[in-house]
């Protein structure tokens, strides 16, 4: 097994890599400035050079709100989300190597109650669910061996902006929050990550399993009630957030573009094909917290100046001849004090 990975720099991509070190894994993992995912040459050249058994596409543009109100970012966003996907899967097709795409829960309009399943009808409303629609749609005619992975929401350590702003809304207005009245499945990018490497053994075992699957966390929730339980988390470790929590209070905003009402994904068929079962989101919260708070504690340390190499040498040479000279002490042999000779009168009295 071999595995090339098209962008290393997402949330997915960066716990991925995390994943397959922990299981010895051969991959290459690429970022967009490695390479240009439009230009076919450019793709058939990176897969020449690493002769991977599988292509995993987990590259995207997901700033929902900059895309509705900024040309060029629409413009970036169909681009990366459609257009390279179209150019992966076309020389995954003409090369005849499977590839793994990471797509979203925006494909759908948010309008149903329950949660998506694969066969629902597909009506993206924003221009970042259309993008990744029309990537998907791609992907299918250009790609026989492909699978499509969607996922709701993601968060991780390497995206905590959300996390931060909540936080700091919270101080600043004493307890007050304002959050967008929407119901999906927050989930930890290591768990997208977690679900891709399961169905990348399963297609290094041959497995026939082709088509589009989705995946989040499970217990869909309101966004209101994720930020309660995070800040009610985030109080463990903060004091002042502690104070506030008795005065908490989260307003909920009417669901507008670029959001939609409903993300939240139906995972039983994902369940039934390759036995990923859908975890908490809760340890996720947790590692997130640990890394802003933690982050934040190292900084008010002193830093130890780092010594050079020279320096470490020495050190290293003089350590190594204390143990030797410590050593050799140990092992000389005790020199044995010259016995005196007794006077005639102790010998005679000890003949008596």
């Amino acid at each position: 097994m071999k595995l090339l990975i098209f962008g290393a720099n997402s949330q997915t991509g960066q716990e991925l890599t995390r994943l397959l070190d922990t299981h010895s894994v051969d991959y290459v993992s690429l970022a967009a400035d490695e390479v240009d995912v439009l230009k076919a040459k450019d793709i058939i050249g990176a897969v020449g050079k690493v002769n991977p058994t599988q292509l995993i596409n987990v590259s995207t543009y997901a700033n929902l709100q900059r895309v509705e109100s900024d040309p060029e970012a629409a413009k970036i966003c169909d681009l990366i989300n459609t257009d390279g996907v179209a150019s992966l899967g076309r020389v995954c097709e003409q090369l005849d190597i499977p590839i793994i795409h990471h797509s979203s829960s925006y494909v759908f309009d948010g309008k149903k109650k329950d949660t998506y399943t694969e066969e629902d009808k597909v009506n993206p409303v924003g221009r970042y669910g259309k993008s990744k629609w029309y990537g998907e749609r791609a992907l299918k005619e250009e790609a026989k061996r492909h699978i499509i992975l969607r996922t709701d929401w993601l968060f991780s350590r390497y995206l905590h902006q959300y996390f931060e702003r909540i936080i700091a809304e919270c101080k600043e207005n004493k307890g007050k929050v304002q959050v967008v009245d929407n119901r999906f499945s927050p989930t930890h990018a290591y768990e997208a990550a977690r679900a891709i490497f399961a169905i990348v053994k399963q297609i290094d075992c041959n497995a026939e399993v082709w088509g589009t699957y989705h995946y989040n966390a499970m217990q869909p929730v309101n966004q209101g009630q994720f930020v309660q339980h995070f800040l009610e988390e985030a109080a463990k470790l903060d004091k002042a957030l502690e104070k506030l929590l008795p005065s908490l209070a989260i307003e909920l905003l009417p669901v507008e573009l670029p959001y939609i009402r409903n993300s939240a994904l139906n995972c039983e068929k994902i369940m039934a094909t390759f036995g990923i079962k859908q975890r908490s989101r809760v340890e996720g919260v947790r590692e997130v917290l640990d890394g802003l708070y933690g982050v934040r504690k190292a900084s008010t340390r002193k830093k130890t100046p780092k010594a050079s190499v020279k320096e470490k040498t020495s050190a290293r040479k003089a350590s190594t001849k204390a143990k030797r000279t410590n050593l050799e002490k140990k092992k000389a042999p005790v020199a044995k004090k010259p016995r005196r000779a007794q006077s005639p009168a102790k010998k005679a009295a000890k003949q008596k």
